[in-house]
């Protein structure tokens, strides 16, 4: 899976999509003060067919946030 956050400096997610891996980089609008990173999220597994998809990605910008010390984007689980 592909993901790409719309984040804060602290990676505080705003706005997350998932789309198929082979599928092009999204391209998405940003405020001021935000950035668009396409992350790793190897943990996460979600069924992008599934009825609960919109709750599951509702769950998963709660509890996570962006790395952005890494080199490359990644989610970690927000500290708590």
């Amino acid at each position: 899976m592909r993901f790409t956050a719309i984040h804060d400096d602290q990676g505080n997610i705003a706005a997350l999509v998932v789309s198929p891996p082979d599928s092009p980089p999204a391209q998405l609008q940003t405020q001021p003060g935000q950035r668009m990173t396409e992350v790793e999220a190897q943990e996460v597994t979600l069924d992008l067919t599934g009825p609960r998809l919109n709750e599951d990605l509702s769950n998963l910008m709660q509890n996570h946030q962006v790395e952005v010390q890494s080199e490359q984007g990644a989610l970690k689980r927000k500290p708590g």
